[in-house]
């Protein structure tokens, strides 16, 4: 889900815009409960405003490529389980489309000259919780960009997402201390 703040995260002032975020990550181990989480995300981020007593409905649909380089850090000591993410996201701005309606009847669908725009490049904080098991994971996350999204409206972009993994690698190693604690059980 997706909105534009003036101010900072859950202070949106438009309505959500539902959009997919699809992408890929890996894990590198730091620390038995810590991982550096790359990822690489197609994702929509954008806008809906909605004036019911002038039956007004506009709708900003942008898509942007996103890397963020996530820290996931384990809250408990075995491979499975909660844990935190937290870390800087680079955007890039790869096309947009503005939309309106008035009364039900569509009377604009502009879609962005990016040869003109100079910020394509757009930076993020993300925070997030989630649970995993041995080949799936989810996590709910909240992102919410430092940059202004134009240069004369300064608007923020705010994606708030819930997120599903799959392990395709085999399943997630044991740390060596995990392995040590189910020896000395045996």
């Amino acid at each position: 889900m997706a909105t534009q703040s003036a101010g900072g995260l859950f202070q949106n002032t438009t309505d959500m815009l539902a959009g997919p975020m699809i992408g890929w990550h890996f894990e590198a181990p730091l620390h038995w409960q810590v991982s550096l989480m790359p990822e690489i995300l197609w994702m929509t981020k954008g806008s809906v405003v909605r004036n019911q007593a002038q039956g007004v409905r506009t709708r900003s649909t942008f898509r942007y490529l996103e890397v963020p380089l996530l820290l996931k850090i384990s809250t408990d000591r075995r491979a499975d389980g909660m844990f935190l993410l937290a870390g800087p996201s680079m955007g890039y701005f790869l096309s947009g489309r503005y939309q309106s309606w008035l009364n039900g009847q569509q009377n604009t669908d502009v879609r962005y000259d990016l040869s003109t725009n100079e910020r394509r490049f757009q930076f993020s904080l993300i925070f997030g919780i989630g649970m995993e098991g041995e080949r799936w994971a989810f996590d709910v996350r909240a992102q919410s960009s430092v940059t202004p999204f134009d240069r004369l409206i300064r608007v923020q972009n705010q994606v708030y997402a819930l997120t599903v993994a799959y392990r395709m690698g085999g399943k997630k190693p044991k740390s060596t201390e995990e392995e040590d604690l189910d020896d000395s059980n045996n």
